[in-house]
């Protein structure tokens, strides 16, 4: 390691500090700026001279990109990286990471809290008894034993492999669709394979756990609504923008599924005016599957460790491009 300073951006975050983050990065010598950029034009003005960047939800566009002279390394807090050019960072010769290992058991209890939550039908039922109306059966007709069902999973990476051996035994049957599963998982957990028209025509549940890129955005629209059973209800636990938003509310509205459970939204957060969240047969969180105390401390660690490593000339923990 040389003597030279380094600047670390930590372009924005959500969390209560970063003590976490200036911990990891004390080994060096370096000074982090927390500036809370949300748009290019601010981002530009930051990040020209940094050596490394720390984002969370910040647009790391092209232009981003080309405008910085020393970056070497981007770091993301999370898993997906849709929101950083990777192409313009792989020109630059710029290291784009990731912390794909954290948060696994939270995002899986999470989907599974959305698929019982909207099963049991929660919160109509609660919503009924604040409007002092006590009555079961008029009020969540009809409900069905997830005994009798089937759950297909679109997408069988770490999340959904944590989720399964939990639902497994709740429900009759469960499909995955995923055209990149190698033969040896399928072995390990003896899943059904299915196409993802199967998926739609026969699951009464369909969680998503796919990454957003140019092939998944808007994977489910009108065309794959009109598919699905009327008593289906889909979750999104991965990237907002998977589902067509405007083509989902539809789809509720004229009763061509059941209903949604989704922690994640093509805009976050939605505004007051949020269509879905007037149907209480949708189960709206604010992207909070990721969270748990140990999980964000994990994340945050990890996170400046990858910039850490790169500015040391180590091996980063997982590097996406």
């Amino acid at each position: 390691m040389n003597g030279d300073k380094y600047k670390v951006v930590i372009t924005d975050n959500d969390f209560e500090n970063t003590d976490i983050e200036e911990k990891v990065l004390s080994e060096i010598n370096c000074e982090i700026i927390k500036a809370q950029a949300k748009n290019e034009e601010e981002l530009l003005q930051v990040c020209s001279d940094a050596d490394g960047l720390i984002v969370q939800y910040a647009p790391i566009t092209e232009k981003v990109i080309n405008h910085m002279t020393k970056c070497r390394v981007i770091s993301r807090y999370g898993i997906g990286v849709d929101t950083i050019d990777l192409k313009a960072a792989k020109l630059k010769d710029i290291k784009v990471c990731n912390v794909p290992d954290y948060c696994i058991d939270e995002v899986a209890d999470h989907c599974l809290a959305l698929i019982l939550g909207l099963a049991r039908k929660v919160v109509k039922l609660s919503n009924s008894v604040r409007s002092e109306i006590w009555d079961t059966i008029g009020v969540g007709k009809p409900i069905f034993n997830l005994k009798v069902q089937t759950l297909g999973l679109v997408g069988f990476g770490k999340i959904p492999q944590n989720l399964y051996p939990k639902v497994r035994y709740i429900f009759n049957d469960i499909l995955i669709y995923d055209p990149f599963i190698p033969e040896a998982l399928i072995e390990q957990y003896s899943i059904k394979i299915a196409s993802f028209y199967e998926i739609l025509r026969s699951c009464d549940f369909i969680s998503i756990h796919c990454p957003l890129n140019e092939t998944t955005k808007y994977l489910f629209g009108k065309r794959e609504f009109q598919l699905m059973k009327p008593t289906a209800y889909i979750i999104n636990t991965s990237r907002g923008a998977i589902i067509n938003t405007s083509e989902l509310y539809q789809a509720i509205r004229n009763g061509l599924i059941a209903g949604a459970g989704l922690d994640v939204l093509e805009k976050e957060p939605p505004g007051m005016d949020f269509e879905l969240s007037k149907f209480d047969n949708v189960i709206i969180t604010p992207h909070a599957g990721f969270y748990s105390e140990s999980a964000l401390d994990d994340l945050k660690y990890k996170t400046a460790l990858n910039v850490l490593k790169v500015l040391k000339g180590e091996e980063a923990i997982n590097v996406v491009n």
